[in-house]
């Protein structure tokens, strides 16, 4: 497993992808707050890591875009086949793939919660928390976010273990926030409401809640914060399952 985990590690840092992708996160970002400064939303700074939770769609494009190129290519390349001939356990092949994806996800979030942070202040100002309280805010808003866009991760990992090429995972992971994004909307506005409760199944609908840049979002209840994170624990585990059981049990030509 260590062997699989240093020659993903040294895929991530040598291959020119991840930094391509973080520098389509980052200028996008900066488009978004340069937007917000045109329409004079005043957001201030120190809610720049809240504000990330606004551009989640666009963050889970670039997400799929590198587990369809970085995970999924090497079926096309044959490196899976030759991981495979030198007789490595195939759970751990595709943990090792998931870890990397983990890794992606975070330096994503973390890129653009960074320029939030530095672009807002310079646009409106930084506003009135102390150190202390930003790192205490930031960071905890940072790891719950975070937390929820690791489902994708989980879930393209799967699409990509199962279409074994970028574009057929590219094609999934964007029918899948399709569907997810209707699911949730018709079941919020169903007649009565009868349907509503289902809404936070969904790590979308925790994202969501997350975007609040005028308050304190430490305040949360904490029984949401509770099943959001039982809910996105079931969406990372789950399709991690069924990835391992379909990959044992496939041929890698």
């Amino acid at each position: 497993m260590t062997t699989l985990i240093s020659s993903e590690w040294y895929k991530l840092i040598h291959n020119k992808l991840l930094a391509l992708i973080l520098a389509g996160v980052a200028l996008q970002t900066m488009l978004q707050v340069q937007g917000e400064y045109a329409m004079e939303k005043a957001v201030l700074g120190q809610y720049g890591v809240a504000m990330v939770a606004d551009s989640s769609w666009f963050l889970v494009i670039w997400i799929v875009a590198f587990v369809g190129f970085f995970v999924a290519s090497d079926f096309q390349n044959y490196t899976v086949r030759n991981v495979l001939a030198l007789g490595k356990n195939r759970t751990q092949i595709f943990l090792s793939k998931l870890l990397a994806a983990c890794i992606a996800v975070t330096a994503i979030f973390a890129t653009a919660s960074i320029v939030n942070t530095v672009g807002y202040t310079l646009a409106f100002g930084f506003g009135d928390m102390s150190f202390g309280e930003f790192l205490r805010f930031s960071s905890w808003n940072f790891l719950m976010q975070l937390l929820f866009h690791l489902t994708f991760a989980s879930v393209f990992c799967l699409f990509a273990f199962l279409s074994r090429n970028p574009g057929g995972t590219i094609l999934l992971g964007i029918g899948y926030m399709v569907g997810e994004m209707l699911a949730m909307g018709f079941m919020a506005n169903y007649p009565g409401n009868v349907l509503a409760f289902a809404v936070d199944y969904f790590p979308s609908y925790y994202i969501g809640r997350f975007f609040h840049p005028v308050k304190h979002i430490l305040n949360l209840d904490p029984a949401f914060i509770r099943q959001g994170i039982i809910v996105s624990l079931a969406y990372i585990v789950v399709p991690c399952i069924i990835g391992c059981a379909v990959f044992k049990r496939s041929d890698v030509k």
